[in-house]
């Protein structure tokens, strides 16, 4: 590549030295003198010094073709990248396109990929920028993947580089993996501080007496803030990963980053308590028991205080509590997975009539006509749970607002624990979470919750 470059450069050079030669006098100028023998001579050398340059650079280019096609029936991967010569815009052949990568038989079932070959793309990546592997570095240059060092480059102890394969894979099962982040209203910031404008009141039509003047209303606004924080989770993964397979390397730094954050998120905008490990977030079932928001709270009848004794009347309460803009537009419950469990799904099958078909069949995750979202944050035991939040209900994305400031970064170090043989997997983001619509004292909100009783 370096020498085809260097061709090129030089025959730009010569072709620069022969227009200069033969170029004519400036309009409005005297001519330019007949050219001499010398200059003849000179520019015979350049034209026959541009054939050979033309060949070399021929040459070559059909070599890197070659090369390109016989690696990928080698391969027995995605078709190498095609091939363009200066004097036209005709692509030089290629082997057709393929199906896989190689090698794609020797990994366990991925769990974080969608594909062998979106997995293998990443684990080059990391082979690449990591261990220097020649051979790797090749195979991404070839095929359109990135391995060249970003966001800081290198740190003192060698090797922290960011991985934009294995990142933009971890920003999809985050998304995927997470309750909140799936159902809150997302937006992303563009500074470290954003602020919402949130409609407060609105417009009132009055009756009017004869002969007197209406009474005026306005649209009335607020702010709501947020502020991104930086969030974080490193990982350690065995190098021999590397050398067994790069597909099972990079699929499993996926999945352990992604849940990792998908977790941290769920528990900070359902339950977080405001306090420093949480960044000061407060989340909504925190925040809808803290008694300024009594008008969406239902508490459970008297008696019902564990997921067990709760029955369909404190459910249904829950459903005519919330206001009919939330209701019709993505209302869905939030509950844990043994609270889910221990009530829901027991009150549907005693609905049921306990039959076989029925007990065998299971249930979707429908309560009411609702979805029924698992949050395994939230209340999850089946004993001691009076006074606390046993679910949600409403439009999530009413009432709260995640501010992505930042995606998943990842960056991979393998220095920082080799005498364990160990690569580090750092991966950060930046986040703000507010729960700002959760109703009042008098006036229920987007998301209504039902409380264990006493």
């Amino acid at each position: 590549m370096d020498k085809l470059k260097a061709l090129l450069e030089e025959l730009a050079a010569v072709v620069a030295e022969m227009e200069a030669m033969t170029e004519d006098a400036p309009e409005g100028e005297a001519p330019a003198e007949p050219m001499t023998e010398e200059q003849e001579a000179s520019l015979r050398s350049l034209e026959t010094k541009a054939d050979k340059l033309r060949e070399r650079i021929e040459f070559l280019q059909r070599v890197q073709a070659k090369e390109l096609e016989l690696r990928a029936v080698l391969e027995r991967g995605a078709p190498a990248k095609k091939v363009q010569t200066p004097e036209t815009t005709e692509e030089a052949p290629v082997v057709e396109s393929r199906s896989r990568v190689i090698p794609v038989n020797n990994h366990r079932p991925l769990r974080a990929f969608r594909s062998a070959e979106t997995a293998y793309r990443a684990g080059m990546s990391v082979r690449a920028t990591l261990f220097g592997d020649a051979e790797a570095r090749r195979w991404c240059d070839d095929h359109g993947v990135e391995t060249r060092a970003q966001a800081g480059g290198i740190n003192s102890l060698g090797g922290v580089l960011t991985n934009p394969e294995l990142s933009t894979e971890i920003i999809r099962l985050v998304e995927e993996f997470g309750a909140y982040q799936a159902n809150a209203r997302v937006v992303t910031m563009n500074s470290d501080t954003l602020l919402i404008a949130r409609r407060t009141g609105g417009l009132s039509a009055r009756a009017i007496g004869e002969n007197a003047a209406p009474l005026t209303s306005d649209v009335t606004f607020d702010n709501v803030q947020l502020v991104a924080k930086l969030w974080g989770v490193d990982n350690r993964v065995p190098v021999s990963l590397v050398e067994d397979s790069v597909i099972d390397l990079v699929d499993a730094m996926a999945v352990e980053v992604a849940q990792a954050f998908a977790e941290t998120y769920d528990r900070v905008g359902f339950v977080g308590t405001g306090a420093g490990t949480d960044h000061g977030i407060t989340g909504v079932a925190t925040a809808i028991n803290d008694g300024t928001h009594s008008a969406s709270v239902v508490t459970a009848d008297t008696g019902n205080n564990t997921f067990a004794t709760l029955d369909l009347l404190d459910y249904t309460n829950v459903v005519a509590k919330l206001p009919l803009y939330a209701r019709n537009r993505n209302a869905k419950w939030y509950i844990s997975p043994s609270g889910y469990g221990a009530s829901m799904l027991r009150l549907m099958m005693a609905a049921s009539g306990n039959n076989q078909a029925d007990v065998a069949g299971g249930a979707n995750l429908q309560f009411l006509g609702f979805p029924v979202v698992l949050v395994h944050p939230m209340v999850s035991a089946l004993t001691g749970t009076a006074n606390q939040i046993a679910c949600l209900f409403g439009d999530l994305s009413q009432a709260v607002t995640m501010g992505i400031r930042r995606e998943v970064s990842v960056k991979t170090d393998a220095s920082r624990f080799v005498e364990y043989d160990q690569l580090l997997t750092f991966a950060t983001a930046r986040m703000a979470s507010v729960a700002h619509d959760l109703g009042s004292t008098t006036v229920a909100g987007p998301i209504v919750a039902l409380k264990f009783n006493a």
